[in-house]
């Protein structure tokens, strides 16, 4: 038995905490715009301080639930210290940044990088548009066939991440993901065939919806579960992203990114923060994050 297959096991009920960190093209904006360097070195150290914040408060985390991580690709050296922490690794393969699906390497590379990384979970995201003509959509799912192949092939689990992008005048008022639209585009997920495992998804105040997507989810697989988003809110704030896990004990948990780890990067590569206190930091305000998500339990 390997050691993934010790933990996150099929059908846990155990709440999942997930630290997001797969962002490319997002990060490297986002260090523009500070004047810092964001190549693929600059990137990878980061992303080191971050794993090490999060490893540091695996102690004290005890049994509140399965801790997990969700990493792009070429980090091996963090996805075996995850591991052998005990910490679920999750792979993102699909290109960065695109408005609609594309794999980030051919089929046979990606098949091979995660069977030989053990990953727990290879992650996808989906972009789905409202307006988008109907071939778009259909052309989204023949390409996350093959990646759910992919994974499947490799001996992982698919970690789908759905994003509704807002409209024009969802913008102009603030509203967050459409629950029409999200139940839509999992009902034609679900219709295709491809069931995941695990759902990462934004949330909503729509509680009916949310209980309508949970038991679609459901009903295709048993033990699948639901991870609400953080959308780079502060984490004073998630108490709304985390508001409709009350529809639904499928509502798992939560993989969580910026508003995690953001602010103290931000502070580092300012000069305003040494790497420790990055890492404490970090550690910090994971730990916020589940308090977060527990209280609205």
């Amino acid at each position: 038995m390997s050691i993934d297959d010790q933990f996150w096991s099929l059908g846990s009920a155990a709440p999942r905490y997930v630290v997001a960190f797969d962002h490319r093209g997002s990060l490297e904006r986002s260090l523009a715009q500070l004047d810092a360097p964001g190549d693929a070195g600059s990137m990878a150290r980061l992303k080191l301080l971050i794993w090490e914040g999060i490893e540091r408060v695996l102690p004290r985390f005890n049994d509140r639930g399965d801790t997990g991580i969700l990493i792009d690709r070429g980090h091996s050296h963090i996805v075996a210290r995850a591991r052998a922490a005990r910490v679920a690794v999750a792979v993102a393969i699909e290109a960065s940044g695109q408005a609609t699906l594309r794999p980030d390497a051919e089929p046979s590379v990606l098949h091979d990088e995660l069977r030989g990384s053990g990953a727990r979970f290879g992650k996808v995201l989906i972009r789905w548009s409202a307006d988008a003509p109907a071939e778009t959509h259909r052309q989204q799912i023949d390409v996350l066939r093959t990646l759910d192949e992919v994974v499947a092939g490799a001996g992982a689990s698919l970690l789908l991440e759905l994003l509704v992008p807002p409209t024009p005048g969802d913008r102009d008022t603030g509203a967050g993901a459409d629950p029409r639209v999200q139940l839509e585009a999992v009902r034609a997920i679900l219709e295709s065939g491809i069931t995941p495992e695990v759902w990462k998804i934004e949330g909503h105040a729509d509680a009916e919806a949310a209980a309508t997507l949970a038991g679609m989810v459901g009903a295709a697989r048993n033990d699948a579960s639901l991870l609400l988003l953080g959308g780079g809110e502060s984490i004073s704030e998630l108490g709304r992203m985390f508001s409709c896990r009350a529809a639904s004990e499928r509502f798992r948990g939560f993989a969580v990114g910026r508003s995690i780890w953001w602010g103290p990067v931000a502070a580092l590569v300012r000069g305003d923060a040494t790497a420790d206190e990055t890492r404490r930091a970090v550690g910090d305000n994971y730990l916020a994050v589940v308090d977060a998500f527990e209280s609205g339990a």
